[in-house]
């Protein structure tokens, strides 16, 4: 009997060393599947919650934010409807006055012949147009893209939210309906050389409500006159 039982338990410890081997495989199986979801849902993702808590081990391979500036220093990233990245050159000479002139302040609000030709200077002070820029993102839900919803954003702030998933291509109607508050100012735009910069694509733009277009991920290259486009928006509101 003592043989019969030694026997035995020889035959059970290859046994047990073939069930922890598959078990094993089976962990690495998962862990590797996880990964996998990781790498498709994409670094630009990294800065969710979700992410940091799920895919930790991914977003520690992926670049920094300096990285990324150094690897695509004029490129604005978005998604498309289907769900894919889109990369849209920008012309840094035109990007440069945008980025670098002074913030827009109250002290450019107000006075006579405000709104109107031939400067198109703000009738309403800085800090109350930007409440009513903000009221309406909140009202058209745009979630984490609200951080865009002033006017007096800068060019860069906008290029990092779009380069990390935070707003993408179809937030941008919206956005610009509560910019422009729903009016046409594209003869501010005009006055401004928005559409000799950007072509007649960035009437979209500055006449959000009237204009039937979607915009494309041709258009983005509009986002080079962002301030000019704001600015006009801006002037717009009464």
């Amino acid at each position: 009997l003592i043989m019969d039982h030694g026997r035995g338990f020889g035959l059970f410890t290859p046994l047990l060393t073939v069930q922890l081997l598959l078990l094993l495989l089976l962990l690495i199986c998962i862990d590797q599947t996880d990964a996998l979801k990781c790498e498709l849902v994409g670094c630009r993702f990294c800065v969710t919650r979700r992410m940091q808590t799920h895919c930790s081990a991914f977003c520690a391979t992926c670049p920094t934010e300096s990285q990324r500036k150094e690897q695509s220093p004029s490129t604005l990233i978005g998604e498309s409807s289907s769900g894919s990245k889109i990369s849209t050159l920008i012309d840094r000479q035109q990007v440069t006055p945008s980025v670098n002139r002074t913030p827009i302040s109250n002290s450019e609000s107000g006075g006579a012949g405000c709104g109107s030709a031939p400067d198109y200077s703000p009738c309403l002070p800085l800090d109350k147009a930007n409440t009513l820029f903000r009221e309406c993102c909140e009202q058209l839900n745009l979630g984490t893209c609200i951080r865009l919803c002033h006017y007096d954003v800068t060019l860069n702030k906008a290029k990092h939210l779009f380069d990390n998933g935070i707003c993408t291509v179809e937030m941008i109607p919206k956005y610009l309906y509560c910019a422009s508050q729903g009016k046409d100012n594209s003869a501010c735009c005009a006055k401004k050389g928005v559409f000799k910069s950007g072509g007649d694509r960035c009437q979209k733009f500055c006449n959000s409500a009237g204009s039937e277009d979607t915009i494309t991920p041709k258009d983005i290259s509009c986002a080079s006159q962002l301030h000019q486009i704001l600015g006009c928006h801006w002037s717009g509101l009464k």
